[in-house]
């Protein structure tokens, strides 16, 4: 029998591989493509929620004042122009950045589908069957939260 190992790096040589440059290299967590354009934006898996569909995580709310003092407001204002320009491109890829070391699984990228409900932007994408990116490389519903996870930037 032949096991593969999925080749693990950090979350900034995981956006360099893609050909992103970031702009605050220690605290984006999304970019632009160079080449095309593409908007890359970074998940991280313990925020992942299971859908019905598939999997979801929200990529950006608005700061809630008085609860969020200590928010980087930089690289939230970067991820949400992000999220718009992956709207009005009709997607983005996404990087799964998770296990203890925050580490991405440079072979796997996934086709995110980017929807604004209610002033948040989200990521949908996968299905239960075949999404990916826990330890085996596979992300089940049971890697997922069930519960709404809020993410800061």
């Amino acid at each position: 029998m032949i096991t593969y190992r999925r080749r693990k790096v950090s979350r900034l040589e995981a956006f360099a591989e893609q050909g992103v440059s970031l702009r605050y290299p220690a605290r984006s967590w999304s970019g632009v493509r160079a080449d095309d354009g593409a908007v890359v934006i970074a998940l991280r898996e313990g925020e992942v929620q299971s859908a019905s569909d598939g999997f979801r995580c929200l990529l950006w709310a608005p700061v809630i004042e008085g609860a969020t003092e200590w928010i980087d407001r930089p690289a939230k204002a970067e991820r949400l122009q992000h999220c718009r320009l992956a709207l009005l491109n009709g997607g983005a890829e996404g990087l799964m950045v998770g296990g203890p070391r925050g580490e991405v699984n440079a072979d796997s990228v996934l086709e995110l589908r980017v929807e604004l409900r209610e002033g948040e932007y989200w990521a949908f994408w996968g299905s239960v069957a075949c999404a990916y990116g826990a330890d085996d490389g596979r992300l089940t519903p049971d890697h997922a939260a069930r519960e709404p996870v809020r993410m800061v930037a």
